[in-house]
C-alpha cells in the first residue's frame, strides 16, 4: 500500500481537488476525495458515481456534508483518475472486493450510509453484500437496476461487446470524441439540463483513453438479475430516488423492479432526468439528510 499526495494527473481546477488523494492498492492507483471529521463518532458517507462519471458528480453534495460527517467520494476503477485497473478488475463484483479493501485501508470499514448514482447504486449493493456489518442505509439515485437504455446503447452499445471493449477502441474514441458533439448529445440524452461548467468535466474525462476503456468495460460487465436477487437479502434501509423524466432508467421499468426486490424500500419520485445529484442538488441533500436523521443514534 502506498498513500501519496501526488495528484498531478488531477487538473488544478478539478472540483474539490483539495481533498484528492491517491493510493496504490491491488495493483492499480485509486483516486478519491476524503474529508475525515475530527469526531470519531461522526457518521461516514460513501459516494459512488455512475458509469462514465467521477468524483466531480458529487462535488456540491460532498461539500455540504463534510462539515458534520466523514465523507468519501471515489473514482471507480477505470474511471476518472483511478488508473491501471485490468479488464478483469472492472466487473462489479471485483470492484466491490477492491473497494472493501480500500475502505479497510482508510479505516472506514463500514460506512454508515452508502450513496450511489445510477450504476454506482449497483456497486453500493455489491459492496454491502461483502461488508461484515451492513451499512445503516443505502441510497440510490436513478438506480441502474434495469437494462441499459436505448439512448445509451445508441451511442456506446456497439462498443460494449467482447470484440470492441479494447484499448485500441478506447484510444480511437479518445482521439475522435473531442472532434464531435458526442458528449453533449450523450448528456442531453439523460434529459438533464447541465450548465457548460457542469459539462466540462465530462468533456475532459472522455478525452482520456483510460476513462473510456473503463466506462465501456464496466457497463459491459453488469449482471443485474443476480445482483438484485442477492441484494434483496441485505439487512439495511433502502432509499431509492427515481427521476420522473429519466430517459436512461425509466420510471415505468424501474418501479416494478424495486417493488419486487425491495418491497420495504422508501421510494421518492422526483422531477428531473438521470443526473439528479448534479441538477437537483438541494433536493438530493434534503433526502440524504432526512435519511440520516431517521437512523438510530
Amino acid at each position: 500500500m502506498t498513500m501519496t499526495t501526488d495528484i498531478t494527473r488531477v487538473p488544478s481546477n478539478w472540483p474539490n481537488r483539495q481533498y484528492s488523494q491517491s493510493l496504490r492498492l491491488s495493483g492499480f492507483n485509486w483516486h478519491f476525495q476524503l474529508c475525515k471529521h475530527p469526531d470519531p463518532n461522526a457518521k461516514s458517507l460513501l459516494f459512488i458515481h455512475g458509469t462514465g462519471a467521477s468524483t466531480h458528480s458529487w462535488a456540491n453534495i460532498f461539500n455540504h456534508f463534510r462539515a458534520n460527517y466523514t465523507v468519501l467520494a471515489i473514482d471507480l476503477p477505470g474511471h476518472g483518475f483511478s488508473r491501471g485497473a485490468q479488464k478483469s478488475q472492472l466487473h462489479i463484483d471485483e470492484i466491490a472486493k477492491h473497494l472493501k479493501l480500500l475502505l479497510e485501508t482508510l479505516e472506514i470499514p463500514t460506512p454508515n450510509i452508502i450513496i450511489g448514482h445510477s450504476a454506482g447504486t449497483n456497486c453500493a449493493l455489491a459492496l454491502s453484500l461483502l461488508l461484515t456489518k451492513p451499512p445503516e442505509a443505502v441510497i440510490g439515485f436513478n438506480p441502474s437496476l434495469v437494462s441499459p437504455p436505448s439512448s445509451l446503447l445508441f451511442f456506446l452499445g456497439p462498443l460494449i461487446n467482447p470484440l470492441m471493449t479494447s484499448g485500441l477502441t478506447a484510444s480511437f474514441l479518445a482521439a475522435s470524441i473531442p472532434k464531435t458533439n458526442m458528449i453533449n448529445k450523450l448528456l442531453d440524452s439523460t434529459n438533464s439540463i447541465l450548465s457548460e461548467e457542469q459539462r466540462e468535466p465530462y468533456r475532459y474525462l472522455f478525452k482520456e483513453q483510460s476513462h473510456i476503456y473503463g466506462s465501456m468495460n464496466f457497463m459491459a460487465a453488469s449482471d443485474i438479475p443476480v445482483l438484485l436477487t442477492k441484494s434483496s437479502l441485505i439487512q439495511t434501509q433502502f432509499i431509492f430516488v427515481v427521476g420522473k423524466q429519466d430517459l436512461w432508467v425509466k420510471q415505468s421499468a424501474l418501479i416494478p423492479i424495486l417493488d419486487k426486490y425491495f418491497p420495504e424500500a422508501t421510494i421518492y419520485l422526483e422531477e428531473g432526468g438521470h443526473l439528479l445529484p448534479e441538477v437537483s442538488t438541494h433536493r438530493c441533500i434534503e433526502i440524504i439528510e432526512k435519511t440520516i436523521h431517521q437512523l438510530p443514534i
